[in-house]
């Protein structure tokens, strides 16, 4: 299966012990510390909702997948840095193709995410306080 099997926790949400196994979780593990913690702080902050099928953007906006966040690339603000933009987000999307699939389609949210870096930070031995 793709994208593995959806599991349920009291919060309504899956748990993370569950995405161990699964293709875009094992993705999001090639990203480092620092890029992991670039994506996690947006994602607790609230104030950005990442983009979907993010090659394909205007430049009036800012929208970036969450991939391209933790690789700290900006949205691009004229058509030449589009152009480089789109390049470089179809680079990264093969190389974190079940991540970015997984999250396109809709298969996992933020809050996925989320606790998954947490996971994966916490098994490399990063402590990090949960936010309120």
């Amino acid at each position: 299966m793709l994208f593995g099997s959806k599991n349920s926790s009291k919060e309504g949400g899956r748990l993370a012990s569950s995405f161990v196994n699964e293709l875009w979780y094992i993705d999001l593990q090639k990203l480092t510390n620092e890029e992991l913690m670039r994506m996690y702080t947006m994602i607790s902050d609230g104030h950005y909702r990442f983009a979907k099928n993010a090659w394909y953007i205007p430049i009036e906006k800012d929208h970036r997948c969450p991939i391209m966040v933790a690789k700290g690339y900006r949205s691009p603000d004229t058509l030449d840095r589009m152009a480089e933009f789109q390049n470089t987000a179809k680079l990264l999307e093969s190389d974190f193709l079940h991540f970015i699939d997984a999250w396109d389609f809709g298969y996992i949210t933020e809050h996925d995410i989320e606790k998954a870096i947490l996971k994966i930070l916490e098994s490399r031995n990063i402590a990090i306080t949960e936010h309120s």
